[in-house]
């Protein structure tokens, strides 16, 4: 059986009861909550708040991206890296504290918009271990993210991801949308880190347009892959609500979960 998930920045404007009530609705038992949801983001990341996200959605399988957004390891400003590191241990404590199985990580990028080098990949390392010394003290397990292809990306490559994570005790989270097109670069992360995926952001990637639904078939070859492979993970649906032709409603999320969602399951039943 698929395990479809969503992730919570779909469900942008939404406070904790708001986002249960569309994942129940639309048929999912787990979610990915985006540390920078606004609800609690720009809410002020209080105690309350956190104790609240555990009682509303607690029930729920969980899993948990770290912040990103302004934020990169790689920084050329060190402020910047300090600030990324310190968010992402806090997320990490998020994490513990609501019993999510896997924090999801990016892994950054050279602020120019020049080829990365080992100076940027120092500092991602740096990074890296910090996160996972906080990681083991908590008990959380961590997934990094590759990234959309370009020269200043970090693991943005099958190759490159498989040498950070020879190097050091991470899982990967597989964004489809990131690796794809050519549908060749996502089979080659199957291929070399079956093992190590533990979380997969499934949309789609259409004339340079990401995060789209795939129920359009686009992916499936991937989804085949992955259920080869024996992935049992979830399926993560991290779709982008700005980029749909209107603004959609809470009941259009709805039902365009449940679309997604009997999809994906009718794919993964079509693979046993």
């Amino acid at each position: 059986m698929a395990r479809v998930s969503v992730s919570s920045m779909f469900l942008w404007d939404l406070d904790p009861e708001g986002i249960v009530d569309v994942v129940a609705r639309a048929g999912l038992e787990e979610i990915e909550f985006w540390v920078e949801t606004p609800w609690y983001w720009e809410g002020g990341r209080r105690e309350d708040q956190a104790r609240e996200i555990k009682r509303v959605i607690g029930e729920l399988r969980m899993t948990l991206h770290a912040p990103v957004m302004d934020l990169n390891p790689a920084s050329y400003n060190d402020l910047v890296c300090q600030a990324t590191i310190a968010e992402s241990l806090r997320a990490i404590d998020l994490a513990e504290f609501l019993g999510a199985e896997v924090v999801t990580i990016h892994p950054g990028r050279r602020t120019a918009k020049r080829p990365a080098r080992d100076a940027e990949r120092h500092k991602i390392h740096k990074y890296l271990v910090a996160c996972l010394d906080r990681a083991e003290e908590a008990g959380i397990v961590l997934a990094l993210e590759n990234l959309e292809p370009a020269p200043w990306n970090i693991c943005a490559e099958p190759e490159e991801m498989a040498q950070f994570l020879a190097e050091l005790p991470l899982g990967m989270t597989l964004d489809i949308s990131h690796a794809t097109p050519p549908l060749s670069r996502a089979m080659a992360f199957i291929d070399a880190l079956n093992d190590r995926i533990l979380n997969v952001h499934v949309s789609t990637t259409r004339k340079g347009i990401r995060h789209l639904p795939p129920s359009d078939g686009s992916v499936d070859l991937v989804l085949a892959a992955l259920r080869d492979a024996g992935y049992g993970g979830p399926l993560t649906l991290e779709l982008d609500d700005k980029k749909f032709p209107k603004t959609l409603s809470k009941d259009d999320k709805v039902g365009v979960l449940r679309r997604e969602r009997l999809y994906l399951e009718s794919v993964w039943a079509d693979l046993r």
